[in-house]
């Protein structure tokens, strides 16, 4: 068997809603079938096979190739199964994901891992500003899952993130765990402005300082030896991710916030 590949073959001007073709609603179906389905590109319904040239067989793993930042809703409510995107991909990029494994070549938009509540999400480049957020209007983001982020995030990543992990290996943007509730985002690079702000529960983990500093809110508990690190660390093993080779640490500084909330979120940077 091969990958059910779908490969873009139009200049995409329009965005395009691809949350129809996943393993959930592709498998069973012939390719006549699949190449039937519409999916709404702009403002309109049009057939998959005016969008896409359709190859292969393998609903359980489905690639995007040719891909561009139109693609919005790639891997959307998805449960199994595995997408590979080749090229950047759109907007809400693992959209409410409850299982199997996504992963783009390239850059994501906005929302990458919205609501996502589990299985696992690798981007080999950048990500989009909220990621593992909420949608507008929404107060629960990321509540499981892992998302790997080879390159640099945009602001806001982790809003109201209420469990899961994320792993950055590059710089994040402003407002990194703003608003987050729970769950552990690592940060390999830099930070920018607003670390935390309004934070309530949750984990960062840095292995630096941030260029910006700690924000006054955030209470300096001074340096500990927190036992719960080798563990994490050992859970990164398994993962394709620089995070596997880092060394495991335990001694951090510890900073507690958001002061102007209950401030039971931590801040632990690498000595």
């Amino acid at each position: 068997m091969s990958a059910l590949t779908f490969t873009l073959t139009t200049s995409a001007k329009q965005r395009i809603d691809c949350s129809p073709l996943t393993t959930d609603t592709l498998t069973g179906k012939s390719l006549a079938e699949i190449a039937a389905i519409e999916v709404l590109v702009g403002n309109r319904y049009e057939r998959a096979d005016s969008v896409f040239d359709i190859s292969g067989d393998d609903a359980a793993d489905i690639k995007f190739a040719n891909s561009t930042d139109k693609l919005d809703f790639v891997g959307r409510n998805m449960t199994t199964g595995k997408i590979l995107v080749d090229g950047n991909v759109g907007a809400y990029f693992g959209l409410f994901l409850e299982g199997g494994q996504l992963e783009v070549t390239g850059n994501t938009d906005v929302y990458t891992a919205c609501e996502m509540k589990s299985g696992q999400i690798k981007i080999n480049g950048n990500a989009g500003d909220f990621l593992g957020g909420a949608r507008p209007g929404r107060r629960n983001g990321m509540t499981g899952g892992t998302v790997i982020v080879k390159g640099n995030t945009g602001d806001r990543t982790g809003d109201h993130m209420r469990r899961g992990v994320i792993l950055i290996e590059g710089n994040a943007g402003d407002y990194c765990a703003g608003r987050m509730i729970s769950g552990t985002i690592a940060v390999l690079g830099d930070v920018g402005a607003h670390l935390g702000m309004g934070m309530k529960r949750g984990t960062v983990l840095l292995t630096q300082l941030p260029s910006r500093g700690i924000t006054a809110n955030f209470n300096d508990c001074g340096s500990h030896t927190l036992a719960f690190l080798p563990l994490l660390f050992a859970s990164f093993k398994k993962l394709d991710s620089q995070f596997a080779s880092v060394e495991s640490f335990s001694r951090v500084q510890r900073y507690a916030g958001d002061l102007a909330g209950i401030g039971m979120g931590e801040i632990l940077v690498k000595i």
